[in-house]
């Protein structure tokens, strides 16, 4: 191989690698820029209903700051109340595992105990029960709702009692994710 050709392969190479390197200094510049313009951004998730209607909305307000629209809050509380308090001995895996699903990581294990209670106790008296919504009232500051409903438990085939039960329940938002923190009944006047 002659001097000028051994000369000229030797250019190519280093313009190429001259090329490469000049890409890459603009690929590693343009993902700073982005990383840049994205750190002071508000995130909002918004989930769209499978059925018509307004929008959801989960996300972050400011740094440090989460929230839930109230319409995605009472959607969220009529969907816990109802797994929660829909139960028999035959559907509380179900139910427990549904409710791990919806629950902040430090409920969990506390729901899920409530859970088994109770699937315990209607097991031994052949007992089930089924919660029908009647009124929601969501606090998007607070991250929590108080629903009103009626509680229908049947023993064996035969209704036993319909009472009209109110609960609060709180949450929790971490990264775009809402999770049930607090499920409990109220007293009248509460």
């Amino acid at each position: 191989m002659r001097r000028a050709d051994l000369e000229g392969a030797f250019r190519r190479v280093r313009d190429i690698r001259l090329a490469l390197a000049a890409l890459l200094a603009l690929s590693m510049t343009a993902n700073l820029a982005l990383t840049v313009s994205f750190a002071g951004r508000e995130t909002v998730t918004v989930l769209v209903p499978a059925a018509a209607g307004p929008a959801w909305e989960v996300g972050g307000g400011g740094v440090g700051i989460n929230r839930a629209g109230a319409r995605y809050l009472e959607d969220m509380a009529r969907t816990v109340a109802v797994t929660l308090l829909t139960l028999t001995p035959e559907n509380a895996g179900h139910v427990r595992l549904a409710a791990a699903r919806m629950s902040h990581a430090s409920a969990r294990g506390a729901i899920g105990a409530w859970v088994e209670a109770e699937a315990a106790r209607m097991a031994g008296r052949d007992m089930a029960s089924a919660f029908y919504p009647t009124g929601i009232e969501a606090d998007p500051e607070r991250l929590s709702v108080e629903i009103a409903g009626e509680l229908v438990t049947w023993i064996g085939r035969e209704e036993a009692a319909r009472e009209d039960r109110r609960y609060r329940l709180a949450f929790r938002v971490d990264a775009g994710r809402i999770g049930l923190v607090r499920f409990e009944q109220l007293e009248d006047g509460q």
